[in-house]
């Protein structure tokens, strides 16, 4: 987590970084323009156990996601472009 305040944390404090703009990255930030983001920035940072909630359920989804083998998929040398 790209956390300045509290970078040995994982919890809320991220969202309130985006909230008062002392995120690292513009990919960040730009949480905040388009008001469906923005809106669940702001209830992950103000609403206690809410975004410990959801990382929790899609750690435990990504954790669902089998690996790929064989033919079914590829390790890129350059994660942007196909092989």
């Amino acid at each position: 987590m790209q956390d300045v305040v509290t970078p040995n944390d994982l919890h809320m404090q991220y969202c309130k970084n985006v909230l008062s703009h002392t995120v690292l990255f513009t990919s960040d930030a730009a949480l905040l323009t388009s008001d469906e983001t923005a809106r669940m920035v702001v209830d992950n940072a103000n609403i206690p156990g809410w975004w410990e909630d959801r990382f929790e359920k899609a750690m435990v989804k990504m954790a669902g996601i089998e690996v790929k083998t064989g033919d079914q998929g590829q390790i890129r040398k350059n994660c942007r472009a196909i092989n």
